[in-house]
């Protein structure tokens, strides 16, 4: 008898899992009245990169995205609930992207930087493909693309430095296990 092996354990399964909720309640939960687009990225990359960094394995983003824009599509606020999914699964991809390139080294702050700037600018960027699709005017679009990208890029990069943080206090507390590539 052969033995099918998932690509993610169990604990994996799970913690990508809680993380992906945890992304959907943190941005249902808390609302920062700055009013900025991307605003949200301060606080919302953080447990993605850190679940990114705890598995270490490709799809780990993408598997909090989809988690995350499942549970957005279905009980989100946006009114176009349905393409949410695409935005968390942009989210993760590209932190998933940054990840493979970096090498996971997630607590530099300098590539927590990174990530959550490339993590937020590609919610961004599917967020503006939506609204085209839909027939949203593009002079509009782009001058709503000026000044998100610069905010996006601010809070994007916030949180990931944040997440650096984070996971550096986590591995000096034992928390989460260092790995001997790093």
């Amino acid at each position: 008898m052969v033995e099918l092996r998932g690509y993610f354990s169990l604990y994996e399964t799970a913690l990508l899992s809680l993380i992906g909720a945890m992304v959907f309640v943190l941005n249902r939960l808390f609302e920062i009245p700055l009013h900025l687009p991307g605003s949200s990225g301060i606080y919302w990359v953080i447990p993605v990169i850190i679940g990114v960094r705890v598995v270490r394995k490709p799809g780990a983003g993408l598997y909090i995205g989809l988690i995350s824009g499942v549970l957005a599509s279905f009980f989100g606020n946006d009114p176009l609930h349905l393409f949410d999914l695409f935005k968390y699964l942009a989210l993760g991809g590209a932190i998933d992207l940054t990840a493979l390139i970096f090498g996971y080294q997630f607590t530099n702050p300098l590539v927590g930087f990174i990530g959550g700037v490339f993590g937020n600018m590609a919610k961004m960027v599917v967020n503006y493909g939506v609204q085209f699709f839909f027939g949203v005017q593009t002079n509009l679009i782009l001058i709503g693309i000026g000044v998100a990208s610069v905010t996006h890029l601010i809070f994007g990069g916030i949180g990931g430095i944040l997440a650096s943080l984070v996971l550096r206090r986590l591995l000096k507390a034992g928390v989460i296990e260092a790995d001997e590539r790093t």
